[in-house]
């Protein structure tokens, strides 16, 4: 386990922005950053990332948190993986003790021997590359025929494996490591005789990154062709750490190309992908021959949404492919396709036109995807009339997944030129097509809500978010009685916005009247305000949740005269509950503009006329919640009374004490102008 003061020294280096920004693309907005949400199918930036509060919101799907939490979400770590990550990132060392469960300590000791494993195993490919005659004769020399300079081959961590029949995996036990692992990990195989041997053996080993650069799999070419094996190439196989339909080749070392060109190659090979780099291009992956999956669109989306198709010159590959790219226009990227000439791939054209040469290439003869593919269709179908309509209908299903009205006007106009067609006509089969897209996109959600037993949401109807439960004793008691019920609800609102307005406003400068004309009106903090009010009035929290972060609050109000670090130390509190709650319920967007003072000579924090409204937010919030306490009070004296064997004397008691609770009441409700109902 990792000692405390080893946490707070990565919290305290941390900075959001920089690792969101690993993994998403982000670009300034104010204060703040925005980007492609990478929690769902995110169409516009709905991402915020608040370096001032250090923690990420989604306003549509309310993800939100702090660095530790985006990464246990998006990368699958554990708390303590984040920590080592972060630290790793930050250079910060780290200090552990043992008090793990056994559950945990399994679960990253699992994850982390597959790691380590993956790495031996690259360092291993590597050295029999470099090292060793079968190496340099079959591996080394296929890799110098192909092209790649030294640098490139170390960059990616090129190997070979021996083509004996367990020479890896001899290796690899004499080291200790387990034979579960080396065959979870695809590694090594078994025969039905029991004996071991290598998956890999006489292959070029092409290692596959992650995002944060660990070796997660591997690809192997073959460079025999001896019968025993007919494939080309052999993939790793899924397991804990590697998932292929999760995974992009290339990604580790594309990511800050992608962010810094706002677009993507997408091409379908390993050797594609590095020869791209070698010619200057390195915002490039690959599909590693495989249809595009959600999941690595997803990986895409969140880093930009403009992506480049690359093409040969084989019409069948071509319209194979195109099936799977209405996948990407319905997650609203912005899709071009290049088409290399005849008898090319990405791998041969880059090793022919290095540098600018490529480049230049690429930005010419890109072209809009759905008029690349109304141009091949058209030409293909001819004047033949059936297979024209059938392929404007292609055409139209394909434009019914563009998610903006006015980009489909757009391609509709042009395709309308393109068939020699009128707008109308196919503007009513477009409508036919997502209307019948739309259809089968509910009957859809339906299904997986039926799935997880949750009730069926109709279309076009809001269903509501889910509160937080607190639990507390009295909470247990109140689900028998509605009415205390009802109470306790609104005393939690009231306890909650108290404690919202001191983390928001806590350290702002508010006046206080004196208590006579010749007192003179004083200058108050708002948090030393409500705390007088909540010591002077006894009252005190209900919510153990609420009343933790109250009194940290005056804890740390105390020596920290900055609200936005209060909040951040909030953000980053070891008590997940405390994190949470300040997280989902903080504003990620300044409470007041930093030019106001420029721009109007106003000081936002000193002035009268400016904090009106907020000192009027303060006397009604501090008024609601004493509001809220009476009627709980007033709630549980009615429930007493309901007690028919109650001695006259406490009856006569609980009744005076009501009256001067339903007098209290009056006086308040007047103040804040409401009607008592209770």
């Amino acid at each position: 386990m990792i000692k405390q003061k080893s946490i707070d020294s990565v919290m305290a280096a941390v900075r959001i922005e920089e690792v969101v920004g690993d993994f998403v693309s982000l670009r300034k907005q104010g204060q703040d950053f925005v980007g492609i949400c990478p929690f769902h199918d995110d169409k516009n930036p709905s991402l915020h990332v608040s370096p001032r509060l250090g923690i990420y919101k989604c306003f549509v799907c309310d993800a939100a948190g702090n660095p530790v939490k985006f990464l246990m979400e998006h990368e699958k770590m554990t708390y303590p993986e984040a920590i080592e990550y972060l630290a790793k990132k930050y250079g910060i060392p780290l200090e552990y003790e043992r008090n793990e469960s056994d559950e945990e300590r399994q679960q990253r000791s699992l994850r982390e021997s597959l790691l380590i494993v993956n790495e031996f195993a690259q360092k291993y490919f590597m050295e029999q590359l470099r090292n060793t005659e079968e190496g340099k004769l079959m591996g080394m020399a296929y890799l110098k025929e192909r092209g790649f300079k030294d640098d490139t081959i170390d960059k990616f961590g090129l190997g070979y494996c021996p083509d004996g029949w367990d020479n890896f995996t001899k290796a690899a036990l004499e080291k200790g490591y387990k034979e579960e692992y080396l065959t979870e990990l695809g590694l090594t195989g078994k025969s039905q005789s029991g004996k071991l041997y290598d998956i890999y053996r006489g292959r070029v080993i092409f290692p596959i990154h992650n995002d944060a650069g660990k070796v997660i799999g591997f690809g192997g070419r073959i460079l025999k062709k001896d019968g025993k094996d007919p494939r080309k190439y052999v993939n790793s196989r899924e397991n804990t750490i590697y998932h292929k339909s999760d995974t992009l080749y290339g990604i580790y070392f594309a990511k800050n190309a992608i962010h810094k060109q706002q677009n993507v190659y997408l091409v379908e090979g390993y050797t594609d992908v590095i020869s791209m780099h070698e010619s200057g291009v390195e915002n490039v992956v690959a599909s590693s021959g495989t249809s595009l999956t959600q999941g690595q669109i997803r990986m895409i989306t969140k880093r930009t949404q403009n992506i480049t198709v690359l093409y040969d010159g084989d019409m069948a590959g071509i319209k194979a492919s195109m099936r799977g790219i209405d996948m990407l226009l319905e997650q609203g990227l912005k899709i071009r396709v290049c088409l290399l000439p005849d008898g090319e791939d990405p791998d041969s054209f880059a090793k022919k036109h290095r540098d600018s040469e490529l480049q230049d290439y690429l930005a010419s003869e890109s072209k809009d995807f759905l008029l690349f593919k109304a141009d091949i269709l058209s030409k293909e179908a001819g004047n033949d009339p059936i297979k024209r309509a059938s392929m404007v209908n292609e055409i139209l299903k394909s434009i019914s997944c563009v998610k903006d009205n006015i980009e489909r006007a757009f391609y509709v106009k042009e395709c309308a030129k393109l068939f020699d067609l009128s707008e109308n006509d196919l503007n009513m089969n477009l409508r036919r097509f997502v209307w019948e897209k739309t259809k089968e996109q509910s009957r859809i959600a339906q299904q997986q809500q039926q799935q997880q037993g949750q009730p069926i949401q109709q279309q076009g109807s809001v269903m509501p978010a889910t509160t937080e439960q607190l639990q507390t004793p009295d909470l247990v008691e109140t689900k028998k009685h509605p009415n205390l019920s009802q109470q306790t609800d609104l005393l939690y609102e009231a306890e909650k916005n108290l404690i919202l307005l001191m983390l928001n406003y806590g350290n702002y400068v508010i006046y206080e009247a004196g208590q006579s004309e010749e007192e003179q009106t004083k200058e108050l903090r708002v948090d030393q305000y409500v705390c007088d009010e909540m010591l002077k009035e006894d009252i005190r929290f209900h919510y153990p949740l609420l009343e933790k972060i109250f009194n940290q609050y005056v804890d740390w109000a105390s020596y920290i005269g900055n609200q936005d670090q209060i909040i951040r130390n909030f953000t980053l509190s070891e008590n997940p509950q405390i994190s949470e709650f300040v997280i989902r319920n903080i504003p990620v967007e300044p409470r007041f503009s930093e030019r106001w003072k420029e721009k109007y000579d106003i000081h936002t924090h000193t002035t009268r006329n400016n904090l009106r409204v907020l000192q009027n937010q303060v006397q009604n919030i501090l008024l609601t919640l004493k509001l809220r306490v009476l009627e709980k009070d007033a709630a549980i004296i009615n429930k007493i009374l309901e007690n028919k064997e109650l001695e006259e004397e406490n009856m006569i008691l609980a009744l005076e004490h009501l009256k001067k609770i339903n007098q209290l009441k009056k006086v308040i409700s007047q103040r804040l102008n409401r009607v008592v109902s209770r």
